[in-house]
């Protein structure tokens, strides 16, 4: 995804398409920050999500008072391909000793819906992973300027916001 006249504005389909270049390209890195943990990809993906509502405070994801999570809301905000979500949920609720902890349906939610959370065993598993995230981010991104990290981050904060309003308006993304 290489422009060759940096003068010519930038195209939206280029911009939309430079996330995808740059999560192909950043695979590498993930699954090198993720080596050792012994947990897959997808599994680190479900916990750092799950460790972020917990430990770092993300509001993001939507949670109850107690950290719990909606499946359905957990399955929207994965990176990493939400299918199998109840499976590897399930061989993490049953690693000795649990990763996450599993409750039935909440209020307002539908009778045999259930809600997920980091158990502190997930939490310490975890934490290393995450750790080696932030230091892998730090060292790619080192000498980009501020200003040019802030429009960056500011710029994919809007599109996830804009595609947020047409999901939850179930509209259709070509218009």
């Amino acid at each position: 995804m290489k422009k060759t006249n940096t003068k010519a504005p930038v195209a939206p389909v280029d911009v939309i398409s430079s996330i995808f270049t740059a999560r192909r390209d950043l695979l590498l890195g993930v699954k090198s920050v993720v080596a050792g943990s012994g947990l897959t990809v997808e599994q680190c993906d479900l916990l750092v999500s799950l460790f972020g509502v917990r430990e770092l405070a993300w509001g993001d994801l939507p949670h109850d008072e107690d950290g719990f999570v909606a499946f359905k809301e957990l399955e929207r905000f994965l990176v990493h391909n939400p299918s199998l979500l109840s499976r590897r949920l399930n061989k993490m609720l049953t690693a000795k000793p649990p990763l996450v902890e599993i409750a039935k349906a909440g209020p307002g939610q539908h009778f045999n819906a259930l809600r997920v959370r980091i158990a502190p065993a997930g939490v310490e598993r975890i934490r290393p992973v995450w750790e080696r995230y932030a230091r892998m981010s730090a060292n790619l991104l080192q000498d980009i300027p501020q200003s040019k990290l802030a429009a960056h981050c500011w710029v994919n904060e809007e599109i996830s916001k804009r595609i947020r309003a047409r999901r939850e308006a179930a509209s259709d993304f070509s218009k």
